[in-house]
């Protein structure tokens, strides 16, 4: 099946009552992985990158490569930017086939994201772009964490009643929610979801809802939240830390190891085994 747009796989995500699993990928060996476990689990996904990760790479590059490998597999897959926080980036990555943004205006006053969300909108619907908004902090690992020490934990979670104004100011397509989850390690700390919250924020936006922060949530608390409306769940942390450990772990076994190839078909299938179970937590397996 073609690279499609977004709307395509969430239309089908809301009819089956599932979470697209979106992920991360900092390295181009990730896109092939991702593939290639939800062709074998039969799951659409979302292929995802933000800017603080395509700072290495070139935003140019994601495009044309899902494009290519569109050949190559037959589930629904497509390409969103996540946590963009500049118009620029946005325009970035309209001109270059993205077909869902995400504009992170949660660290501003109310009114100022839904100024800027707003101004994505103009900009990123009359091309039939998606846009996901966020409204409540999810902490932890974003390339900026500064502002978290001055925030009081009250406002981090999303308001219901915020998220209702917020929804009928800046008509997003998709909202990005606090509802428990942060981004990065959670340090020993297991994290609890607020399913009230989230059936709450649900009835009043009737909106797909997302999860950011979704590695190390217990696989049946996401499940429960895709019943419950979220429709996007994105994962990063969990296959970077299986990469990471499994790269270390290979190059203590094969220490005189110099084809790079060799290393990447020694340590994928850890990446996959995280990525797997992605899919699972999203209740994305057997979708397509």
């Amino acid at each position: 099946m073609p690279l499609v747009s977004t709307q395509t796989i969430l239309k089908l995500a809301e009819e089956k009552n599932f979470a697209l699993p979106a992920f991360n990928v900092p390295i181009p060996e990730f896109i092939l992985w991702v593939l290639e476990e939800g062709e074998e689990m039969r799951a659409p996904l979302i292929i995802q990158v933000a800017p603080v990760e395509y700072e290495a790479l070139d935003i140019r590059m994601f495009y044309g490569t899902l494009l290519f490998l569109s050949q190559k597999f037959s589930i629904p897959f497509s390409l969103h930017l996540d946590h963009a926080h500049h118009l620029e980036d946005i325009l970035l990555a309209i001109q270059n086939g993205f077909s869902s943004v995400m504009i992170d205006g949660s660290r501003l006053p109310l009114e100022e994201n839904i100024r800027l969300t707003n101004k994505v909108i103009e900009i990123a619907h009359p091309v039939e772009v998606l846009v996901e908004g966020e409204l409540g902090r999810v902490g932890g690992l974003e390339g900026d964490e500064s502002w978290e020490e001055k925030s009081k934990e009250e406002d981090f979670f999303t308001s219901p009643q915020e998220a209702q104004e917020f929804t009928g100011k800046a008509p997003v397509d998709m909202l990005a929610v606090a509802v428990g989850t942060r981004h990065g390690l959670y340090k020993g700390r297991t994290p609890q979801l607020q399913f009230e919250r989230i059936k709450e924020i649900r009835a009043k936006t009737s909106l797909p809802l997302v999860i950011h922060g979704g590695s190390g949530t217990p696989r049946e608390q996401l499940r429960k939240a895709a019943q419950l409306g979220v429709r996007k769940i994105n994962f990063s942390t969990a296959l970077r830390v299986q990469y990471l450990s499994a790269f270390q772990e290979y190059l203590a076994n094969h220490p005189e190891e110099l084809m790079v190839g060799k290393i990447l078909q020694g340590i994928e299938g850890k990446v996959k085994e995280a990525i797997r179970e992605c899919i699972i937590a999203s209740c994305a397996e057997g979708k397509v």
